[in-house]
């Protein structure tokens, strides 16, 4: 008889139906699915320069957030309770735009995978101009020092935009660097004076977080600011020149050799073996010329003794003041090195060494260089001594000798291509004009005094544009009126100096939401960067603060 066998599926329990089977695999699958996505790493972005830990935000303003990552990514952020998302697009850049939101902080902003800490909203000002927007605190410390000593406020921040120009257009981005934080005195010799007392003052009117955006350049002039299809015909003319690449190239080339091929050639000729002259005055310049009248260039040595006790020799912390020499200097103590300088504007505050004075005879000795142009010369007026930390000088103004250094003829002059028209709007202004500001403060004119009738006219179409490409048709402008210099003042108003002035008050009276702060009577007769910037910060903030009323 034969057997029958069952088959195996007849002889297995029957746990779940093939229905309940397949609805607990999709259940699984999409539970696994979710579990993937909530757990996914946040898509790497690249973030615009600008956004770095420590930065400030425009309160009540929505505020764009630009990056880039792979195209088509989704990328999330997170910023007060609220998230964003955005897609990249075919080249992969992307813009968050945050909601506006009041003034606090500190908080956090999550974009992609980065996490930028300890942000602000506030106030934000962008900063532009020449020298005396971007000379720093360490430079006004003769007559703001005692203000600025031990003052520290976190809500303050400042971020330099670092020196970028471009002559084929707009850049996307400036170069990288940090916003900085207002935690010590220190942290401010670097900060553009202005900017810095500007910020102290309206944080104490307002309370507000106030966050300096500094987007300027020494010697700039106002062409340099805007945009080619701005430009009048001669500042077109010299910008083509430079988009040619062959032509930029053998500047660059000149450039690049200048400096070095003078010194070089310097160096070369013999040591000056002249015997040593008493000056009679240091402010005259006959010392400084041939007996024709001539200036000399080259170099020339100059030496003064003066002798100290064994206290005052013991003393750490002396400062040698020279005031201001014409062009480079450098400097030395008893034959060792104490500093230099490379050009003429910066005050010489050299710090002395400890060990390097001694009781009885000292001899501080300068080898000045004269490039071309001005003679080699003292600036008359400024702080000529040795300083003790106790506050007592040796004073330095006479009793000087001089010497014939070596002779050469005036170097050729650099081409700054900085200064080139629309080079730095594109490299220091097009990449920001996204970013919403509560007002622009902008403090140039020196470097046009040479066309000072057209000045107005440049300005107006300046600030016409950034309020079109900022998208702010009432954004405020704060024009910093010229400090007056070289008795500029006692000229009539065809001087150039006093044509800028001129041409800076008509833009604000022609121009609405353009303010005007006065700034001529906080001037230096022999000096072309006041050090009164405390004073100009002061009517600075009067002026935003009026101008909100």
């Amino acid at each position: 008889m034969g057997i029958t066998h069952a088959k195996s599926t007849d002889m297995a329990p029957k746990l779940f139906s093939s229905k309940t089977t397949l609805s607990l695999i999709a259940a699984v699958g999409a539970t696994l699915l979710l579990f993937s996505s909530c757990t996914q790493a946040p898509v790497p972005v690249e973030l615009g320069a600008i956004y770095s830990d420590h930065m400030v935000l425009q309160r009540e303003r929505p505020v764009p957030v630009r990056g880039k990552t792979e195209p088509g990514a989704k990328v999330k952020a997170s910023f007060r309770g609220k998230t964003y998302k955005a897609t990249a697009d075919s080249a992969g850049k992307f813009t968050i735009t945050l909601s506006p939101s009041p003034a606090g902080g500190p908080f956090t902003l999550k974009v992609g995978d980065k996490v930028l800490e300890d942000i602000l909203v506030g106030d934000v000002f962008f900063c532009s101009g020449q020298s005396n927007m971007e000379l720093p605190v360490r430079r006004c410390l003769d007559a703001t020092g005692q203000f600025v000593k031990g003052y520290s406020n976190p809500s303050i921040r400042y971020i330099k935009v670092p020196m970028s120009y471009n002559f084929d257009g707009p850049l996307d981005d400036i170069r990288p660097r940090d916003w900085e934080v207002l935690d010590s005195d220190s942290t401010a010799m670097g900060w553009g004076a202005v900017c810095y007392f500007t910020a102290r003052e309206l944080s104490g009117k307002t309370g507000v977080p106030i966050g300096m955006v500094n987007s300027s350049v020494g010697g700039s002039p106002i062409e340099a600011w805007m945009e080619e299809s701005t430009l009048p015909d001669y500042a077109l003319s010299e910008l083509r020149r430079y988009q040619d690449k062959d032509y930029l190239d053998k500047v660059r080339y000149k450039n690049a050799h200048l400096y070095s091929d003078w010194q070089n050639a310097h160096n070369a000729l013999p040591a000056p073996r002249g015997p040593w002259k008493n000056v009679q005055d240091i402010f005259s310049s006959s010392w400084a010329k041939d007996p024709q009248g001539q200036n000399i260039y080259g170099s020339h040595l100059l030496r003064r003794e003066f002798t100290l006790t064994a206290d005052q020799a013991s003393k750490s912390g002396a400062v040698l003041h020279l005031g201001a020499l014409i062009d480079a200097d450098s400097t030395f103590i008893n034959g060792k090195y104490v500093g230099n300088t490379t050009y003429m504007y910066p005050p010489r505050n050299y710090s002395v060494p400890e060990g390097m004075l001694k009781e009885g005879k000292n001899v501080v000795e300068i080898h000045l260089y004269a490039c071309g142009g001005n003679p080699a010369s003292f600036v008359k007026d400024k702080r000529y001594s040795l300083e003790f930390p106790d506050g007592k000088e040796v004073s330095l103004l006479d009793k000087w000798q001089h010497k014939d250094g070596r002779r050469m003829p005036p170097r050729d002059s650099e081409v700054f291509l900085q200064y080139i028209s629309a080079g730095l709007y594109n490299g220091m202004v097009a990449p920001l004009v996204d970013l919403p500001y509560c007002g622009v403060l902008w403090y140039q004119g020196e470097s046009n005094t040479g066309r000072a009738a057209t000045y107005g006219e440049l300005l107006e179409t300046m600030i016409t544009h950034w309020r079109e490409v900022m998208k702010d048709e009432d954004l405020p402008f704060y024009i910093i009126e010229l400090a007056a210099f070289e008795h500029s003042e006692l000229t009539d108003n065809d001087f150039g100096w006093n044509r800028v002035q001129k041409e800076q008050r008509r833009t604000a009276e022609r121009m609405d939401g353009v303010y005007l702060v006065p700034n001529a009577d906080l001037g230096e007769w022999n000096d072309i960067h006041p050090q009164d910037k405390k004073t100009v910060g002061e009517r600075v903030c009067s002026a935003v603060l009026e101008s909100r009323k």
